[in-house]
């Protein structure tokens, strides 16, 4: 059934969950988005955890991320504190926790657009009225995700193979060695998009304003 559904109904409905992440900020109703698009992609037969299993080289910035949110909210209830100083309150806990949740969110809505041949989620914006061009970088944008979680994944490779274990290196260290990873990771990604810019040129793209589709939804 998941196979043969109209892309445009997993579109919508991964909009409204997106959406809805996005505009919510109390972490009862995040949760119960969370829970809701968890639910969605397991009946759209989404696999969830594989998009988190590819994840998880770069998970602990995320938690990075939380605990630095976290410190420079001084508003709430105090939870560890130094002295006067107040390192972890209430209300930065939940900012935090929230960040989490609108992660997984997006991760959920990557997961289910995932299933869904790219051809075809590019003429689904079309028929939802969405100009071509857009149509195509949007494609184009979500097919890119995936090759930017490789390109992490060979560089985290290659520095194993030169015999860092990253796992063991001390905090500032492993800061360094995460710049040392995303700048061979920006300029390939930016290599790619520049070929990829030049294949889409020479087959005249934009040639003519409106285009002609043997697929019909």
């Amino acid at each position: 059934m998941t196979e043969t559904l109209d892309p445009r109904t997993k579109l919508i409905v991964i909009f409204f969950i997106s959406t809805l992440g996005l505009l919510f900020t109390d972490i009862i109703m995040l949760t119960v988005v969370f829970l809701i698009g968890f639910a969605v992609s397991k009946t759209f037969k989404a696999d969830f955890f594989i998009f988190v299993k590819r994840l998880r080289k770069i998970i602990y910035l995320f938690f990075c991320i939380i605990v630095i949110q976290s410190i420079f909210v001084k508003s709430g209830d105090v939870i560890i504190g130094l002295g006067n100083i107040k390192l972890l309150t209430d209300v930065g806990l939940k900012r935090g926790l929230g960040y989490v949740y609108r992660v997984m969110i997006i991760v959920i809505s990557g997961s289910i657009i995932a299933t869904c041949d790219m051809r075809k989620i590019i003429q689904g914006l079309i028929d939802l009225k969405l100009p071509y061009d857009i149509a195509f970088m949007t494609s184009l944008g979500i097919k890119f995700l995936p090759l930017l979680v490789e390109e992490i994944k060979d560089t985290f490779v290659a520095i194993k193979l030169r015999g860092i274990k990253t796992n063991k290196l001390p905090f500032k260290k492993r800061l360094k060695i995460i710049s040392y990873i995303l700048t061979p990771v920006i300029s390939s990604t930016l290599n790619k998009a520049k070929q990829l810019s030049i294949s889409v040129e020479n087959r005249c793209f934009r040639a003519y304003d409106n285009r002609t589709s043997i697929i019909i939804l």
